[in-house]
């Protein structure tokens, strides 16, 4: 005789069993759950490039602008048209301009023109003292009594070049009256009142002076005068 099976509850505690897992899931879970991370790195990844692209798409539109206002000039022309142009300034740089060309130029007062006049004056007078300075003589010969008798005196001529250039002779005039010259030295007589350097004396340098001497005897009352002419040879 069949007996039909028993139906019977879980007894309480008793662990239900597992639904066992396919083959296949079993191995594809892991490489599924990476497949997720993966994805989930790659959408934040395209988020951060996309903030990236924008940031730089506006620095770059910035710089393009802030180029484009310095290296423009027909637009700074346009815009300081439009400013100098504006509401209420044309009138007035009209009337700036019309005012500044109707306005006189300024006159040189008498007092800075007398001041010119007397610089102008004393340069004039310098130049022609310095100019005076080098066309004068070119040496000249003073006289210095040493010593004095009743019959004779000592006498000593310094020589100097007072000109700009070198001398390479000179010779003065002893126009002395009742004075006869008997005696020289460092001079050599040329003729009449006229004497002239030994040569070992006669180069003189712009600045530079020889000393010859002379004696003469006296024949009446005398002068001894304070320079002589005297006239450069060479």
């Amino acid at each position: 005789m069949d007996t039909a099976p028993s139906l019977r509850a879980p007894r309480p505690g008793a662990s239900t069993p597992e639904t066992p897992i396919p083959l296949e899931e079993f191995i594809m879970r892991p490489w599924m759950g990476r497949a997720t991370l993966r994805g989930r790195i790659h959408g934040r990844l395209m988020l951060v490039l996309v903030a990236v692209a924008v940031l730089v798409s506006a620095a770059a539109l910035w710089q393009f602008s802030a180029l484009r206002d310095d290296h423009d000039p027909d637009l700074a022309d346009i815009e300081g048209r439009e400013a100098l142009t504006g509401p209420g300034l044309t009138g007035d740089s009209e009337s700036l301009a019309a005012s500044l060309s109707a306005s006189p130029s300024p006159t040189a007062s008498p007092s800075a023109t007398a001041d010119e006049e007397a610089n102008a004056d004393a340069s004039s007078a310098a130049a022609a003292t310095s100019e005076a300075a080098v066309t004068g003589p070119q040496c000249t010969a003073s006289l210095t009594l040493d010593s004095a008798d009743e019959n004779s005196v000592s006498v000593t001529v310094t020589v100097a070049n007072t000109g700009a250039d070198p001398i390479s002779g000179w010779e003065i005039t002893l126009g002395l009256r009742h004075l006869t010259v008997t005696t020289t030295w460092g001079l050599s007589h040329v003729e009449g009142d006229v004497y002239g350097d030994i040569l070992l004396n006669g180069a003189l340098d712009p600045g530079a002076s020889t000393q010859p001497s002379f004696q003469a005897d006296i024949g009446g009352d005398y002068a001894i005068p304070a320079t002589v002419p005297c006239a450069p040879t060479g």
